[in-house]
């Protein structure tokens, strides 16, 4: 993922993991209301900031940048390829508030023709379940539950993004993490519209 380039909101191609699609990341920690302890402590975009600053920096950038609403909204669907075929929300970050995932569901509402996928724990605020599940509900966006150990289960009906050595979890085992997918967008599993869920390694 390159992103040292970035002037104002970065909207980078994703890294050998997600394969070539758009990715948005936001500051680890700060705009992760749903977090526990365990999140925390095995955060992986936390490690990729502390190890590379030009990465903290665009995140940041890309936080301030979403507090201006309009400018937001504008500034998205300005840098996202009309034809682009997936974009992956949240490689760092999560849903901080309700204004702004209502701001991304006018952007993925905006974009019918392209895929959004997205994992969050901000599904545990009581606040916000309402507006993330008015987004979850838009037909062109595959927003998982992302449960750790340390977290209930995921409200009944959406797709839960699980990790190994979690006792409950239940789903396909991350086919990229195993060997037998090059990408996410060569897997598709996350992508597309089935209801089956994921369980994660950590990495």
């Amino acid at each position: 993922m390159d992103i040292k380039g970035c002037q104002g909101l970065c909207l980078p191609i994703g890294n050998t993991k997600v394969g070539r699609a758009c990715t948005f990341s936001l500051p680890s920690f700060i705009t992760c209301p749903g977090a526990t302890p365990w999140c925390f402590r095995h955060c992986y975009a936390w490690r990729i900031e502390r190890l590379r600053p030009h990465c903290r920096r665009a995140y940041q950038r890309n936080l301030e940048l979403s507090l201006a609403r309009e400018d937001f909204v504008a500034g998205v669907l300005e840098r996202l390829p009309e034809k682009a075929p997936f974009m992956r929300v949240h490689v760092g970050g999560d849903f901080y508030s309700i204004a702004y995932i209502d701001a991304w569901r006018r952007i993925v509402e905006a974009r019918p023709e392209t895929g959004f996928w997205c994992y969050t724990r901000s599904w545990t605020r009581e606040e916000l379940l309402p507006a993330l599940t008015r987004l979850r509900g838009l037909p062109n966006i595959q927003l998982f539950a992302s449960v750790d150990p340390e977290m209930p289960l995921a409200p009944p009906g959406w797709r839960t993004a699980y990790v190994v050595g979690d006792g409950r979890a239940e789903g396909l085992p991350c086919r990229h993490q195993q060997g037998a997918a090059r990408s996410c967008l060569d897997c598709g599993y996350c992508l597309n519209g089935n209801r089956g869920n994921v369980v994660f390694q950590l990495h």
